[in-house]
């Protein structure tokens, strides 16, 4: 049994080890933008872009204080793939919360945990929706790739 635990746990290693040093994706190109919302820089959103061809790669990034992103594929700052992408753009926060209190009421008379807390994009939410949206990038070869969404 000791044995089988020890190969067990040294293939997960290797295997941890394995996924986490490669080189990553071929072909990547660093992308950039700036989100802003009625003309202010957002802080905290996420840009999702979806790739409009199937055997494309999503890419992600989230935005600092001044709305500036960059795009992740694999890991951190590695780029997207060239092509045509649909874009996501969102700001999810929790909202409200139950005191002690009120959560141990909740649990007493509903004889269970109290629901999750609400999540609200502070966004309008057709940008978050793919289908909505109607915001859209080509990420070229040797093109400036850097995108601004000024969202209203």
């Amino acid at each position: 049994m000791y044995h089988r635990a020890c190969i067990l746990t040294l293939t997960g290693i290797g295997f941890c080890i394995g996924c986490g040093g490669g080189p990553g994706l071929k072909g990547l190109i660093s992308a950039t933008g700036t989100v802003t919302y009625q003309g202010k820089p957002v802080e905290g959103a996420q840009v999702v872009l979806s790739p409009e061809t199937s055997g494309g790669r999503a890419a992600a990034g989230q935005t600092d204080a001044e709305g500036r992103f960059r795009l992740n594929s694999l890991k951190q700052n590695d780029g997207v793939m060239p092509g045509t992408y649909q874009v996501m753009i969102s700001k999810r926060k929790v909202v409200g919360s139950m005191t002690a209190d009120e959560a141990r009421e909740w649990f007493r008379t509903n004889a269970g945990p109290p629901p999750g807390k609400p999540i609200k994009n502070s966004l309008p939410e057709k940008y978050g929706n793919v289908e909505e949206s109607e915001l859209t990038v080509e990420v070229t070869v040797g093109g400036e790739n850097d995108f601004t969404f000024d969202l209203e």
